[in-house]
């Protein structure tokens, strides 16, 4: 099993963005789960890292991982929160 890995954006000017990486992070802290932060902002290579990783070479973040594994985009992990199905989401 791999390490819960978010990729994130510290520049972007639409705000949902924003709000989506603190609701990620305070969901996973509230569950105590450890994760990663990328940010492809500042980290060279790292958009195409997860665009690649994701097969998807429009993909915004934030896109969530667990490993090699892609869990899925926001309105993925929103839903398994609605459903109270995050562990299973992230595949822990």
């Amino acid at each position: 099993m791999g390490k819960i890995t978010i990729y994130v954006t510290t520049i972007s000017c639409a705000k949902n963005i924003a709000s989506q990486q603190q609701h990620i992070e305070t969901v996973l802290k509230a569950k105590h789960v450890d994760y990663e932060l990328i940010d492809i902002a500042s980290c060279e290579g790292k958009k195409d890292e997860m665009r690649e990783k994701m097969g998807d070479p429009t993909a915004l973040p934030p896109q969530i991982f667990n490993g090699d594994i892609y869990c899925g985009n926001y309105e993925a992990f929103q839903n398994s929160v609605e459903e109270e199905d995050v562990m299973t989401f992230l595949h822990l």
